[in-house]
C-alpha cells in the first residue's frame, strides 16, 4: 500500500501574511504621544508562547513555535513550522490627575515566521540544524498632538503634531548545536520611514491665513546581524538547567530625508491641501542605533515544567538622529515566566495536555518624558490549545498559542500615564517533510 502525506502550504501561507503585515497598521487608531520619540514606540515582538510568559526567550527553546529572538534555539526546530500571530490592544492615555483621558485601540501583525530542521542526529530524536526566517515589526510611529498658545505681539498660534511609520524587520537566520552548546546567528534587513508633520495656523477673525505645513519624511534601510548562544546541562534524564545569551552590536543604519515646507489647507477630512511649496530639500545621512544584549536562566522538566527568567539592555544613550542626540535613556527589562503542561501526550483528557503560561516583567522604557525616565512593567498569562488531528495517521501538528497582558507605562509623578491590554494569538502549523513515499 501506498502512503501519502497531506501538507499545507506554508510558503503562501507566509507571504499573504506579509502582505496584511503591511495593510493593518494603515487602519489603526491607536494614537501614542510617546511615539514621538526616537524610533517610535518600540514593538514587544515575540512569539505569543514567549509573551505569555512575560517575553522571556533568551534560554527557551520548542519543538514548534519558533523563538526569533535568540537563533540558538532554531537548533530544536522539531519540525517544519509556519508561526505567525496577531495581535490587538487597547491603551488609555491620561494626565497625572486623571482629569483627562483618550482611549485608542490598534491591531497589527506580530510575526510571521517559517522553520526548517536541516539536520537530526544518527537516531533522528533531536534536531542538531534548523534554519529559520520572517518578517516581524520593530517599532511604531502614530500620534496626534494638538497645542494652542499666544505669540506676543503677533497673534494667537494654533499647533498640530502628527506622526506616522515604523520599522520593520526581515530576518533568515540558522542555527546548531554541538553537545550541550547552541550557537545560532541571524542575518536581517531593517527597514521603514518616519512621516513627520508640524501644522501651525494663526486663528483671527478679521484676517484669514493659510495653515504651513512642515513635512519631514525619512526612510531607513539597513543590513544587520544578531547573533545568540544557549547551553544545557543535565541535571537528569528529565532535568536540566539552560543558559542563553543574545544581543547586537547596533551600529548606523542608512537615512534618506525629504523636508517640504509649504502653505496648505486643512479640509474637512483633516488631510492637507497643499498651496505653495515654500521650500524643498534632501538630506542623506544616518540614525545610530544602540547596541543591546539579553542574558537569561532558565530550568525545565523536560514535558512538564520551565521555569524562566531574562535581563535585557540596551544603550539608547547612544542614538543618534542625523549626528544629533535625543533625551533618551539607557533601557532596561527584567522577565520572569512560566510553563506548565500537566501531560504533555494528555491521552485523552485534553485540558491535561494545555500548556498553562504566566509571567510578568518590569523595567523602564527608554522614552524620557518631563525630565523623568518612564517605568514600564507588565503581568501576562496566557495557553496553548493543541488541534486535534483530523486522523491518526497525520503528520501535522498545530498549536494555538494565547497571551493576555496588561501593563502600565509611567507612574503617579510621571506627567502622563499610559494602561494598556493587549491579546496575543499566534498560530502554529507544523507537519514532517521530506519523509519518502514508502509501499508495502
Amino acid at each position: 500500500m501506498r502512503s501519502v502525506i497531506l501538507m499545507y502550504s506554508p510558503w503562501r501561507a507566509l507571504f499573504f501574511s506579509g502582505l496584511l503585515l503591511f495593510s493593518l497598521p494603515g487602519i489603526s487608531q491607536v494614537n501614542s504621544p510617546f511615539s514621538r520619540f526616537g524610533i517610535g514606540d518600540l514593538y514587544n515582538s515575540r512569539n505569543a508562547s514567549s509573551r505569555a510568559m512575560g517575553g522571556v526567550a533568551t534560554a527557551y527553546t520548542d519543538l514548534q513555535a519558533i523563538n526569533f529572538i535568540n537563533p540558538a534555539s532554531y537548533s530544536k526546530i522539531g519540525f517544519v513550522t509556519f508561526d505567525v500571530g496577531l495581535e490587538t490592544e487597547v491603551r488609555t492615555l491620561y494626565n497625572a490627575d486623571k482629569s483627562e483621558s483618550f482611549q485608542s485601540a490598534n491591531m497589527i501583525f506580530n510575526y510571521a515566521t517559517l522553520g526548517v530542521p536541516l539536520l537530526k542526529d544518527k537516531k533522528k530524536t533531536k534536531t542538531l540544524w534548523g534554519l529559520a526566517f520572517g518578517i516581524r515589526p520593530i517599532s511604531r510611529i502614530r500620534y496626534n498632538i494638538q497645542s494652542s498658545g499666544r505669540i506676543n505681539g503677533i497673534d494667537s498660534i494654533q499647533s498640530e503634531f502628527r506622526g506616522t511609520g515604523g520599522l520593520y524587520r526581515g530576518f533568515l537566520g540558522t542555527g546548531f548545536s554541538i553537545g550541550g552548546l547552541s550557537l545560532g546567528i541571524n542575518a536581517g534587513y531593517t527597514f521603514g520611514q518616519q512621516d513627520i508633520n508640524t501644522f501651525r495656523s494663526l486663528p483671527n477673525d478679521s484676517v484669514f491665513h493659510f495653515t504651513a505645513n512642515f513635512n519631514s519624511n525619512t526612510s531607513l534601510n539597513k543590513f544587520s546581524v544578531d547573533a545568540g548562544m544557549q547551553y544545557e546541562l543535565k541535571l537528569s534524564k528529565k532535568h536540566l538547567i539552560r543558559v542563553g545569551a543574545n544581543g547586537n552590536l547596533g551600529g548606523d543604519i542608512n537615512a534618506e530625508r525629504d523636508i517640504v515646507s509649504q502653505t496648505s489647507f486643512l479640509n474637512s477630512t483633516g488631510t492637507a491641501d497643499s498651496i505653495d511649496v515654500v521650500e524643498r530639500s534632501k538630506l542623506f545621512g544616518n540614525y545610530t542605533l544602540p547596541a543591546s544584549y539579553t542574558l537569561g536562566l532558565a530550568f525545565e522538566v523536560k514535558d512538564k515544567l520551565f521555569l524562566s527568567a531574562e535581563y535585557e539592555q540596551t544603550k539608547w544613550t547612544d542614538f543618534r538622529n542625523f549626528g544629533r542626540s535625543e533625551q533618551l535613556a539607557d533601557a532596561n527589562m527584567l522577565r520572569v515566566g512560566a510553563q506548565f503542561i500537566p501531560q504533555a501526550l494528555g491521552g485523552r483528557n485534553y485540558f491535561k495536555s494545555m500548556a498553562y503560561r504566566a509571567g510578568f516583567f518590569t523595567g523602564k522604557d527608554y522614552v524620557v518624558a518631563g525630565g523623568e525616565q518612564l517605568p514600564l512593567r507588565a503581568v501576562t498569562v496566557g495557553i496553548g490549545f493543541p488541534v486535534k488531528r483530523y486522523n491518526a495517521y497525520s503528520t501535522q501538528f498545530s498549536t494555538i498559542n494565547t497571551s493576555f497582558e496588561y501593563g502600565r507605562r509611567g507612574n503617579s509623578s510621571t506627567l502622563f500615564n499610559e494602561n494598556y491590554f493587549r491579546i496575543n494569538v499566534g498560530l502554529a502549523l507544523s507537519d514532517i517533510w521530506f519523509i519518502k513515499r514508502q509501499y508495502d
